[in-house]
């Protein structure tokens, strides 16, 4: 259990480098964009929306792994803490795992086959847009896990009580 842990740990760490990086990038082009459009620097930056669009899929999908991770997805917290540690809490928990896990479980199916289907390329720089839809399959695998965890821990909480 311990090494599961730690795996969840330096997952968490490297999904958050990731959004950091990815995010930090994103701000770095887009302000290089206006400034080269307000100046009289004539640069092709054209290839940047390419770019642009690549890292926020993967920023958006892998920022939504880290919230479901930390289970922030899918709660309505005001019912969370304002009746925490009734039972009917405990019963919400589990159907909203179960819903989220029928959710994410479609969108991972649904997701494969787009990225398997995916024959097109960016038209500047040529990058196959299945690099771009593989944002969506990844992180699905890593919520699903998170989102069956959390069923298994909210199952194992109501049988205690």
């Amino acid at each position: 259990m311990k090494i599961l842990k730690t795996l969840d740990t330096i997952l968490s760490s490297v999904m958050k480098a990731v959004v950091v990086i990815l995010c930090s990038l994103i701000a770095v082009i887009l302000l290089m964009r206006v400034v080269i459009r307000f100046t009289p620097v004539h640069f092709q930056i054209s290839w940047t929306d390419e770019i642009v669009e690549m890292m926020m899929a993967w920023m958006i999908f892998t920022a939504s792994a880290e919230i479901t991770r930390d289970g922030g997805h899918f709660r309505v917290e005001l019912l969370q803490e304002r009746y925490a540690g009734k039972r009917w809490i405990d019963v919400l928990n589990i159907v909203i795992s179960i819903l989220g896990i029928v959710f994410i479980a479609s969108l991972l199916h649904y997701s494969v086959q787009l990225v398997q289907k995916a024959v097109q390329f960016t038209p500047i720089l040529k990058i196959s847009t299945k690099w771009l839809y593989a944002s969506i399959p990844v992180n699905c695998a890593i919520m699903l896990i998170y989102l069956v965890r959390d069923f298994i821990l909210n199952i194992r909480k109501l049988f205690r009580k």
